[in-house]
């Protein structure tokens, strides 16, 4: 019977690789055939300020010009395939691309050891507006983040929200704009935060309490990094000593 409907689908509703246009069968489950996901380049681990290629994120002269510990970004915006499967992903509602986007996250971390050094930590997706989300149907970093959830250990807790609407980063250019339009636009989700009797930050999920150090953002891509620094910002002035950030791809 499923051997039927699959070859009902493919006869139906064809679908085809982002990359090569090869015809897909129904047993790929995105639209990235499995050599174009092989041949999306990764990149390696540098600082985000200046681009110093080192093991840890932020290098040391830069640390003082950031609130994130490091940015850690699986591949190149400019990349044809990863730019239109994340524009189809974001844009155009294709949700089943959460799949190979974050198998491209696990096997970036993978190959830069980054398993150990973040796992443990809180993932926390970057939040849209009600109305954004609401007209996409779902927000893609928080897809990105539970994916993400069992391979780290971490949970996926919503530690941010957004308070204001401005226009979409993607639309705005100039880089001083972008800082300005993210500005003020999240505040941390203080329901779920609390400080114990010796001043320790701990996260309520639920019942459990949570002593956390590390908060780890997800998002899919970081073109100026103003976004991620507004939400790491945020984040350490409610008392996080560690904001990484974690992205698909680096515009």
């Amino acid at each position: 019977m499923n051997l039927l409907k699959n070859f009902l689908l493919d006869l139906i509703f064809p679908r085809f690789c982002l990359g090569c246009k090869k015809e897909l069968d129904q047993k790929t489950a995105s639209f990235i055939c499995e050599v174009c996901f092989n041949n999306i380049v990764l990149n390696g681990v540098e600082c985000h300020v200046c681009g110093l290629r080192n093991n840890n994120g932020a290098c040391r002269r830069c640390r003082k010009k950031t609130f994130l510990k490091g940015v850690f970004s699986a591949g190149k915006y400019e990349d044809v395939v990863l730019r239109e499967a994340i524009h189809q992903f974001k844009y155009q509602g294709a949700e089943s691309l959460k799949k190979p986007l974050a198998e491209l996250l696990i096997k970036y971390l993978k190959k830069e050891n980054l398993i150990e050094k973040l796992a443990n930590s809180i993932l926390t997706p970057i939040p849209l507006t009600w109305r954004r989300k609401l007209s996409r149907g779902f927000n893609q970093s928080e897809l990105l983040a539970e994916s993400l959830s069992p391979i780290l250990n971490c949970p996926v807790v919503n530690l941010l929200k957004r308070k204001k609407f401005g226009a979409p980063q993607a639309r705005i250019q100039d880089w001083k704009r972008r800082k300005e339009n993210i500005s003020g636009a999240f505040i941390a989700n203080s329901s779920i935060l609390r400080l114990t009797d010796d001043r320790q930050l701990v996260v309520e999920m639920g019942k459990i309490k949570r002593e956390v150090k590390k908060v780890i953002l997800v998002d899919d891509v970081s073109t100026s990094g103003a976004t991620l620094e507004e939400a790491a910002r945020v984040l350490k002035g409610a008392g996080f000593k560690e904001v990484y950030g974690l992205v698909v791809a680096k515009g």
